[in-house]
């Protein structure tokens, strides 16, 4: 049977309800992503005194986007097979999410060069030193906790499913995890684009193997899980590992340009 037909069994356990979205069914990822964007536009806009702020108020908005669209019977395919991680895989979610790390790292180690100019970095007192604790825990809340689930379901859910049925069926009907060459292509075109230039080095191999753990899992929750130690190992080298490692021309590296 193809695994296109709406009527295939697979298909049809990831579309159940249409719920709010008898259309086409785009806003449920596109509009987490279109609130980031837009509140990161505003962000640059605002006075530097408001960036504490907007640390909470960025993630806190795209957290409660995804949750009423969930509420509204979106993302049927985050339930169920698409929901479960276990005790087991989810260990070796981790243990892929702490390689995969290594792989963002590595190129920045024996590459210097491909490091961004100095400045920028995130200031974790930003608040004011007192302040520094909390200013942790919401950057760890936005980055290792709500990026994960909105960029999963865009890019894993709704690029890697529409990119092979753009205009020939639904793309809610199609079966999470499947590859093709297409999706591939496409998904590791979109997630590199989402990101700063100087990181398309390292969201290329990321994006890739990260794909190849979702076909085996098959699960949004665990590649959210990957992709939540991953972005929360790089925020763990850059409180505690100033200087731990050094780069190829000897130099001791701090990892703040990451997060």
């Amino acid at each position: 049977m193809d695994p296109r037909d709406e009527r295939s069994p697979r298909a049809s356990a990831t579309t159940g309800s249409r719920g709010p979205d008898a259309g086409h069914g785009w806003w449920p990822y596109l509009a987490p992503y279109l609130v980031f964007m837009a509140l990161g536009v505003l962000g640059e806009r605002l006075p530097e005194q408001t960036a504490p702020f907007l640390l909470f108020l960025k993630p806190a908005a795209v957290l409660a986007t995804v949750i009423a669209f969930r509420l509204r019977g979106a993302y049927p395919e985050w339930r169920g097979e698409g929901a479960r991680i276990g005790w087991m895989g989810g260990l070796q979610d981790v243990l892929v999410g702490l390689a995969l790390t290594a792989v963002w790292v590595a190129p920045y180690l024996a590459f210097p060069s491909l490091r961004p100019a100095p400045g920028g970095e995130f200031d974790p007192a930003m608040a004011g030193a007192r302040w520094t604790t909390l200013i942790l825990g919401l950057r760890l809340f936005g980055y290792a906790l709500v990026t994960p689930i909105f960029e999963e379901l865009f890019i894993r859910s709704f690029v890697m499913r529409i990119a092979d049925v753009y205009d020939r069926a639904d793309f809610r009907d199609q079966p999470l995890a499947r590859y093709t060459p297409l999706s591939m292509l496409v998904t590791t075109v979109v997630f590199t684009l989402g990101h700063v230039p100087w990181e398309w080095w390292v969201c290329v191999p990321w994006i890739v193997l990260s794909n190849l753990w979702f076909y085996r899992r098959r699960s949004l929750s665990a590649i959210m899980l990957v992709h939540g130690v991953t972005n929360a190992a790089l925020l763990a080298l850059a409180v505690f590992g100033e200087g731990w490692l050094t780069d190829a021309s000897g130099e001791p590296m701090g990892f703040w340009f990451f997060v």
